[in-house]
């Protein structure tokens, strides 16, 4: 996955330096929700999943992560609808995302 720093920054007004800080954050707090969602996938708890899925998703709609975004809003929406689909398959495709950023 490629991020493209100064495309982020120029969107969103701040500096390069600032969207280092900001990308750092969004991954130690992306990796500790996709800890806790594979908890709640584990459980099967269809809201824990959409409350996970959902933080990834609004995180990196705004920092313009595109792909982490629409994979997240997909595990969210697919949770809120209570659709049967194997969790776990896109945990691992999220997490994937997220080693590669």
């Amino acid at each position: 996955m490629n991020i493209d720093r100064n495309y982020i920054a120029e969107q969103l007004g701040f500096s390069d330096k600032d969207i280092d800080m900001l990308l750092t954050m969004f991954h130690a707090n992306a990796n500790s929700s996709l800890e806790e969602m594979y908890k709640m996938i584990e459980k099967q708890d269809m809201q824990g999943i959409v409350d996970t899925a959902h933080a990834i998703s609004g995180s990196a709609g705004t920092l313009k992560l595109d792909e982490i975004y629409e994979l997240a809003k997909e595990i969210e929406m697919a949770a809120k609808m209570g659709q049967n689909i194997d969790y776990h398959v896109y945990h691992k495709r999220l997490k994937i995302l997220l080693d590669i950023f």
